[in-house]
């Protein structure tokens, strides 16, 4: 039974629900990496894209508390803790230009000190600036929280920080969309929902966005699958998904830190039914930091066609005990490419291929 769906997602027919079970839980794992690779090399054949960026967290204090979060703070008066003016942020930003950076990413905790109006005068700023550079910010969580304690509808939330120079939206606060996990690892987060919600209007003003799926803890293949499922048929709908990301968990300085995290199987097979069951998503992007580099290498025979980025200065999954760097130069990304066999190619943030020299970034 393996070999018939593999052949068919291979060839870029769609799967259901159970067949990617069946695959998940049955197909060989080099097979399962082979029809995945398929898809990847029809649609790109052996490039692979990353591109220049770097992040900006504005805050780690959330009022959310998350049990899988290592990188937030409850209060001010925790000495981790650590809160950035508009200016801050900006003058910083100024510094990572010249790392040749075109994105920022813009994720943080939420407080009702970081507020709609706060990321309105934090991008406009940014854009009068650095024009140049696009801000991919705010997860869909960190949306409907501002939203919330600004009293203004999802659309309006969207609209304005859109106005302000908001350019696309990361896939993150997406977890395991089953109510099951949720009420264990992030009991005081919004339900999925909400998630999908905020990603639909996103997709109606025309914001591109990406996915995520949290795995490796509590959940079961069952309820990975659900959650692509939900994915996929939201972007049936709008087509407005960029990239779906699997995000293997990371149990260090976490309330489950008595947890394994997922192997090098688990994180393989996950990221090969992935490219097989979202067929309608263009990439399946490699968080390199949460999946480390030998996997990340590895991996781009099983599906992935993307790399999450240079990053420079990645603060979230190294609040945990993962070991990787907090960013890579264009050179060692190219090298990790070239170890998996693949070609590296610079993108922007909507895909566009960028052209330029590699020493000047």
């Amino acid at each position: 039974m393996t070999d018939r769906i593999l052949h068919r997602a291979a060839d870029g027919g769609r799967i259901t629900v159970a067949e990617a079970l069946e695959l998940y839980e049955h197909a060989p794992l080099e097979d399962l990496g082979a029809a995945a690779d398929e898809v990847v090399q029809r649609a790109y054949g052996n490039e692979i894209t990353y591109n220049v960026n770097a992040h900006l967290n504005p805050t780690n204090i959330c009022v959310v508390g998350c049990g899988f979060c290592a990188f937030a703070v409850w209060t001010e008066q925790d000495p981790r803790a650590y809160a950035y003016s508009v200016d801050q942020l900006v003058d910083r930003a100024g510094q990572l230009l010249s790392h040749g950076i075109t994105e920022l990413h813009i994720v943080g905790g939420m407080t009702k000190e970081y507020d709609l109006p706060y990321y309105e005068s934090l991008f406009s700023e940014l854009k009068a600036e650095y024009p140049q550079v696009s801000l991919t910010a705010l997860t869909a969580v960190e949306i409907d929280f501002i939203a919330r304690i600004s009293k203004v509808s999802h659309a309006e939330a969207l609209e304005r920080t859109r106005a302000a120079g908001h350019d696309t939206m990361p896939g993150g606060g997406a977890e395991v969309f089953s109510p099951r996990v949720r009420a264990i690892i992030a009991d005081r987060k919004v339900p999925a929902e909400t998630w999908l919600d905020v990603h639909r209007e996103a997709h109606r003003q025309g914001l591109r966005t990406n996915a995520t799926l949290l795995f490796g803890h509590f959940e079961t293949p069952e309820e990975q699958i659900d959650h692509m499922r939900q994915l996929r048929e939201l972007q049936d709908d709008t087509s407005g998904f960029q990239a779906f990301i699997p995000l293997p968990f990371l149990p260090g300085n976490t309330e489950f830190a008595y947890l394994p995290g997922p192997n090098r199987e688990e994180k393989l097979r996950t990221i090969a039914v992935a490219r097989l069951f979202l067929d309608n998503f263009p990439h399946i992007k490699g968080h390199w930091v949460m999946l480390g580099e030998e996997i990340t290498a590895e991996a781009l025979s099983y599906g992935l066609d993307d790399l999450s980025g240079t990053l420079t200065e990645e603060r979230i999954a190294h609040a945990t005990t993962v070991q990787t760097p907090l960013g890579l130069s264009q050179d060692r990304i190219r090298s990790l490419v070239e170890d998996g066999g693949k070609t590296a190619v610079e993108r922007d943030t909507l895909y566009n291929r960028v052209e330029r020299e590699p020493a000047t970034a």
